[in-house]
């Protein structure tokens, strides 16, 4: 079986960082199932900061 993921981003086999890779949501190639995201990705990191933002309002919030 062929994977589309490139190897070469693969941090300890759980976080991949790959900066030339243009995906965001990235598939596991060892394990069947799950996705991770690029954190080498410029969007991924703008999403995690809204997120993060959204979660705190949240919090303070109630």
């Amino acid at each position: 079986m062929k994977s589309n993921n490139r190897d070469g981003g693969w941090l300890m086999g759980r976080i991949y960082f790959n900066r030339e890779d243009k995906r965001v949501i990235i598939k596991r190639p060892q394990s069947g199932f799950g996705y991770t995201v690029n954190l080498g990705n410029k969007r991924t990191w703008i999403f995690n900061i809204i997120f993060v933002i959204m979660i705190v309002i949240l919090v303070s919030v109630f």
